[in-house]
């Protein structure tokens, strides 16, 4: 087994691929399935009751979150291993697609170098093809999150403007939230849409509105309920505190990217660090071919590597970590 062949890592690497992502892909298709035929089967119903034998009416009861039962717990374990958010499901099938190969690659490099440089047993191989199909389909939706909640907050000034000059208007900040739903692209639009919809099945407003801080995770989310939900409760000039909001989102937008931009040097020193001991590497083999084959054939020579790869991704994530806290 420590000297499996090229194609058997392959399909081992597929095999454990899909059975850790396909329960993500379910929990997505089954979750969004079940919420809108609640909320298909609630528009049947007239003013959201349901006869009785006595002809009254009764509330009718609408659970929006998720069932009870262990099957639900472990797919939202999986949805976390994987780093999947149900926001990026306006991209599912090129996502997946991406997520799916950078983990198959990943696979098969973790067994290729457990089993035929390591000479690790069989378990040891299946776990380094498993580690690295989590860490590939991980890497991919962690970029996609991250493009996610950058769009979500370049969109959310405009959207505060939808709101303010719906509420100028005389509207109320509901029917504000239904204008935004309907004129902002993904992924507003249909953040703010999924407010509407649960205010739709009975939901009160301040609920909705935090249920979307939690989902965004961004502080100018939070932000914005406070402002509305204080705003309803102690009343006051709601579209000039909504307007000051907008102005200072905008203005840490700008101090954000001015960050990004002066981080630019240090973000190409890691990129050049990174790939200095390949190129290295490289040019020792085309001049001494076997002077460097010994660091692949001979036992010091594997630990040697296997240091140094280590030292290295340490190195990179202990950049990467001050990088982006100093743009936080």
């Amino acid at each position: 087994m420590g000297n499996l062949q090229t194609l058997d890592i392959v399909l081992l690497a597929t095999v454990v691929l899909m059975l850790l992502v396909v329960p993500v892909i379910v929990t997505t298709q089954t979750r969004q399935r079940r919420l809108n035929r609640r909320i298909a089967g609630l528009h049947d119903v007239e003013n959201r009751g349901v006869p009785t034998k006595s002809g009254a009416n009764q509330p009718v009861r609408i659970t929006l979150g998720q069932p009870e039962g262990r099957l639900p717990q472990v797919r939202q374990a999986v949805s976390r291993c994987f780093g999947y958010d149900s926001r990026m499901v306006g991209a599912k099938g090129p996502l997946m697609l991406r997520a799916s190969i950078a983990g198959v690659v990943l696979a098969v490099a973790g067994g290729w170098v457990a089993g035929p440089f390591a000479g690790l047993p069989a378990l040891g191989i299946l776990g380094a093809m498993a580690a690295g199909g989590v860490l590939g389909a991980r890497f991919m939706f962690t970029r996609a999150k991250r493009a996610v909640n950058d769009r979500l907050l370049d969109q959310f000034p405009d959207a505060i403007g939808l709101i303010v000059r719906a509420v100028r208007a005389g509207i109320p900040v509901a029917e504000g939230l239904r204008v935004v739903s309907a004129e902002m692209p993904a992924p507003v639009g249909p953040e703010f849409k999924r407010v509407i919809e649960e205010l739709a099945v009975g939901v009160d407003l301040e609920t909705a509105l935090w249920s979307l801080a939690s989902r965004t995770g961004l502080p100018e989310y939070r932000f914005f309920v406070v402002t509305v939900v204080l705003q309803r409760e102690t009343g006051g000039n709601l579209t000039e505190t909504l307007d000051n909001l907008a102005d200072v989102i905008r203005k840490r937008r700008a101090v954000r990217q001015r960050a990004h931009a002066l981080s630019a040097e240090a973000r190409t020193s890691t990129y050049v660090l990174a790939g200095l001991p390949f190129v290295t590497g490289a040019g020792l083999y085309i001049m001494n071919p076997v002077y460097l084959s010994r660091l692949f054939t001979e036992p010091q020579g594997k630990l040697l590597l296997a240091a140094a790869a280590g030292s290295l991704i340490m190195g990179l994530f202990t950049m990467s970590m001050l990088i982006r806290r100093a743009l936080s």
